[in-house]
Order: structure tokens, then C-alpha cells, then sequence
């Protein structure tokens, strides 16, 4: 199957089960673009085998010029604003270390709203390989960018990225050959990651996988979902559970890699072939149409492979070496070669806002790992303690008059979950241990962008940007910058009792001390 990049049209016959990925047309048309450059757009027209039901249109995939400018070059936005940093009520004793934080870092803060959209997953959707599966906790791959630059990273330095998520920290370092390193306790964001940074040579295997598995008639399936773990009946309609488990083993019959590029496939459909939609905190039962599981991932493989052949039009991407594995942050899990020797860091670790990861994403751990609900305890367990699951903490690591005054203030109010002072304090614990191992892995001058959230509770302000600033300057790191990217309102049970008090999103940028 392969391309070349003359304008000439190719077009490709590809048959499968009741729908017919028939002709794609890949039309190298050359363009230019505002660089002066030359690119190649293509687009895949996905054609219904007439007959066939749909419960949905198909659409081409097709990468325009604006997309094609994001993949090429980034605009830097020059934009940058002093900003007087929200206050706590500095007459008021009960906040007084708050507000001498927020006095000690005024002069490093920078309002940067125009980066609003880049510390979300939203600019992602649009960007082949990077949407293969939606992450809606993750960052773009345009900040990425804009930090290699800003932090000047050459090719084969090493970028490392402890809550690696979906990816895209060390996806976009491939593209710039820098070597990628990357953790999660979480065991769908490593098979994810894993599976993305993937090397996809050979693209007929792909297809002819692919083809194989669509056409494969439906059996009844050996295996269940975990039968305790409630989410699953009321996500999945018992037929839908029947499709799923027996594609899953279907693909387990594949060699790697072939494997894991089918199982994202399937992951990746499990919230539209669901009665379900990821809500912050939980997964939102919904009513909405359907579709079969055949169907959804027929679609979700032929974008994926479509994909694939959009990137070869821009030729191989640089070569590096990604390591992504099971890891903690909060221990030095990294071969003892990566200390000293990281360039940069750039990651989100979980706010501090109740998200439980193992119940947003439980649909997917079900399906890769999750055989009963004690082993989704064990993840929950395992996770950065950000949610009032968490188990509480044993002893006190960290002293810090701020955090003390949280926390005697947060206990003083009347709270609509008594764990919320055991999440705080374990937080900040939990984080104070990531901070020290970021900075023993960073060599003299290395960067670290950490994306954060401040977080409110009872009317208590949080300030969790600054509170891990404190943490990172006992460990050797300086505050450079603090950027507000955007202000978030509390939620609509605190503002009725306390009245809008926004907090920020904040990217807090650190330097290891020579």
C-alpha cells in the first residue's frame, strides 16, 4: 500500500462485512501555505456498501490547510500581561498565610487567557493519531509545542512526563526527535500512550487486520464483564456486552502490535456504544442513539488507519526512543540512567478537585484489566490521593503554615463529605513526593510546565499553584512564571452559599537550580 507524493490520484479497494470502506480516494493535491511551504491534503471518502444500514453518517477524514499549518508551524502569541492575582480577604486573620503567598509570587504571575484552549484536550480532536481515544483531562499538543520552544530543546534531549495520560507530551517530542519518557498508575492512559507512540510501519497489515476481524462472524462469548462492578448493566445493554467481550477476543488473537492498535479501536468506542457520557466527577447515564458495535468500530478503525496514511504524506517523523510503563510518580520508578539527565517536564498531574479516574474511565478498565470490583479498589487506591476515596495519610511529611491553614479552616465549616481534609492533606503529601523525584530526574537548568488547578471547598480557597511552588522551592526548583491561563467558577452549590469566588487554571513553570 504505499504512497507516493506526486498530485497523482490513488485509490484503493478495500472490502468488508455489511459496509464497504470501498474507495479511498487519496487525492495529493499540493498547496501552499503561509511558510512558503508545500503540503499534501488527504482525504478519505468511506462509502456505504448500498443496502447496508447506518445508524450514522460516515464522514471523510480530511486534513485542511489549517490543520496542516498546526502540524507544521505554531504562530507564537507575544501576548503577555502582569496580573494582580486574585486575593483572599487579606483583612481577614483566618487567611493570612494564603495572602502572603499570593504577595511572595505577585511579580512572577502572567495573565495568559489566550492560552485558555491550550491547556484543554479541545484543540487535540481535530489532530490525527492524537484523537485516537478522548482524553478530555489532557492538555493540547500546540502547548507542548510552544514549551519545547520557549524551554529550547534540541533533538535527543529527553522530555519526560510522570502522569503521561493519553500521550501527547512525549507524542509531540517524537515528531521533534526528542527522546520520550513517561508513567501512569493508571492502566488505560499506559496502554493508550503505548499503543499511540507505536511505530505503524506496515499499513497493508493493518488493513488485511482490520478486514479480518469486521468479517469475523459473531459467537457467543467465553468470557463476562465483571459481574460486581454495577457501572456495566447500566452502561451496556447484555447484547452490546456480548459484541464487546467477543471482539475483544477476537483481537487477542492477533500478534503484537497489530493487538493493541484493534483493542484501541474498541476502547475507544466503549462511550458511544454506550448509555453513558463522562461528567466530571462520574459517568453520566444518558438517553442517545446507539450505535452497533460492529458499526462504531468499523468507523474507528478506518479513521485510525486513515490516519496513518495522512501522516505518511508528510514523510517518516523523526526518530526517538519512548519508554512509557506502569510507574508512580510519587517513586523513583525510572532506570537510575534517566536521573539528572531529563531536559524537560511537561505534565498535569490529577487536580484537586474529587475526580476519581477509576470511575471515569471504569468502562475501559473493565474491558483491558478490571476482573472484579476489588481490583477496581486497587486502582482506585493506587491513584494520586485528588479524590475522598483516598486513603488517608500516614504521618506528616510536610509542614507549611498555608496548607495548615486550609486545612484548620476546611474542618471548621460544615462539609458535605467528611474525607475532604484526608484528600487535601494526602494531596499535597502525595504531590510534595512527586516534586522531590521530578527534580532528582531534571538535570541543572531543566524546566518543569505543570498545568494546575485551584480548587475551593466550604468557601475555603486552595491555592494550589502556589502551595506546590512552596514545595518546589524546598526541593531546588524556582518559580519562573505562573500563568493564569483561565479562571473557573465554583460549582452551583457553592456559589449559592458563598457566591462566585472563581479560582484559576494555572501553567507554573519551575528551574532546576544549577
Amino acid at each position: 500500500m504505499a504512497l507516493n507524493n506526486s498530485p497523482s490520484d490513488r485509490v484503493l479497494k478495500i472490502c468488508d462485512h455489511g459496509f464497504k470502506l470501498s474507495e479511498i480516494e487519496v487525492a495529493c493535491r499540493k498547496t501552499r501555505v503561509e511558510s512558503g511551504g508545500e503540503s499534501a491534503v488527504l482525504v478519505i471518502n468511506m462509502k456505504p456498501t448500498p443496502g447496508a444500514k447506518r445508524s450514522r453518517t460516515a464522514k471523510p477524514f480530511a486534513l485542511n490547510d489549517a490543520q496542516q499549518l498546526a502540524l507544521i508551524e505554531l504562530p507564537e502569541v507575544a501576548l503577555r500581561h502582569k496580573v494582580a492575582p486574585l486575593q483572599p480577604d487579606d483583612g481577614n486573620p483566618a487567611q493570612r498565610e494564603r495572602v502572603r503567598l499570593e504577595n511572595k509570587y505577585r511579580d512572577v504571575f502572567e495573565l495568559r487567557l489566550d492560552w485558555r484552549r491550550l491547556v484543554t484536550y479541545v484543540p487535540n480532536k481535530d489532530l490525527p493519531v492524537y484523537n485516537w481515544f478522548k482524553y478530555k483531562e489532557g492538555f493540547s499538543r500546540e502547548l507542548v509545542v510552544r514549551l519545547f520552544r520557549e524551554f529550547g530543546l534540541v533533538k535527543r534531549d529527553i522530555v519526560f512526563d510522570p502522569f503521561v495520560g493519553s500521550g501527547t507530551t512525549l507524542l509531540a517530542g517524537k515528531e521533534f526527535g526528542l527522546h520520550g519518557v513517561g508513567i501512569d498508575m493508571l492502566p488505560i492512559s499506559v496502554f493508550v500512550a503505548q499503543t499511540k507512540l507505536t511505530d505503524w510501519e506496515d499499513l497493508d497489515l493493518l488493513w488485511q487486520s482490520a478486514q479480518r476481524l469486521l468479517t469475523t462472524p459473531f459467537r457467543q462469548p467465553r468470557s463476562a464483564f465483571a459481574a460486581d462492578v454495577r457501572i456495566i448493566n447500566l452502561a451496556f445493554a447484555k447484547e452490546t456486552q456480548r459484541e464487546l467481550l467477543f471482539f475483544k477476543e477476537e483481537i487477542e488473537a492477533f500478534e503484537s502490535p497489530v493487538r493493541e492498535f484493534l483493542l484501541l479501536g474498541l476502547l475507544s468506542i466503549l462511550e458511544d456504544v454506550s448509555a453513558t457520557s463522562k461528567d466530571g466527577q462520574f459517568l453520566r447515564l444518558v438517553q442517545k442513539s446507539i450505535p452497533p458495535v460492529r458499526e462504531a468500530l468499523r468507523s474507528m478503525l478506518a479513521k485510525m488507519i486513515g490516519d496513518l496514511l495522512d501522516l505518511r504524506l508528510f514523510g517518516p517523523m523523526a526518530r526517538a526512543r519512548t519508554f512509557v510503563r506502569q510507574g508512580d510518580a510519587r517513586e523513583m520508578c525510572l532506570p537510575k540512567r534517566y536521573e539528572g539527565r531529563v531536559s524537560a517536564i511537561i505534565t498535569s498531574p490529577p487536580y484537586l478537585n474529587r475526580y476519581d479516574y477509576s470511575r471515569t474511565y471504569a468502562l475501559e478498565l473493565c474491558l483491558l484489566t478490571v476482573k472484579s470490583h476489588r481490583d477496581m479498589v486497587n486502582i482506585r487506591h493506587s491513584l494520586l490521593r485528588s479524590h475522598v476515596e483516598s486513603r488517608q495519610h500516614q504521618g506528616k511529611e510536610i509542614a507549611m503554615p498555608a496548607l495548615d491553614e486550609v486545612l484548620r479552616e476546611v474542618r471548621s465549616k460544615p462539609l458535605n463529605n467528611e474525607r475532604l481534609p484526608i484528600m487535601i492533606q494526602g494531596y499535597f503529601e502525595d504531590m510534595n513526593l512527586v516534586i522531590r523525584n521530578l527534580a532528582a530526574y531534571l538535570k541543572p537548568g531543566g524546566r518543569v510546565a505543570l498545568v494546575v488547578a485551584n480548587a475551593q471547598f466550604a468557601g475555603e480557597s486552595v491555592p494550589t499553584d502556589l502551595i506546590l511552588c512552596e514545595l518546589a522551592e524546598h526541593h531546588g526548583l524556582t518559580t519562573e512564571s505562573i500563568r493564569v491561563t483561565r479562571y473557573k467558577g465554583n460549582s452551583s452549590q457553592q456559589m449559592a452559599i458563598y457566591g462566585r469566588r472563581p479560582v484559576r487554571e494555572t501553567i507554573v513553570i519551575w528551574r532546576k537550580n544549577a
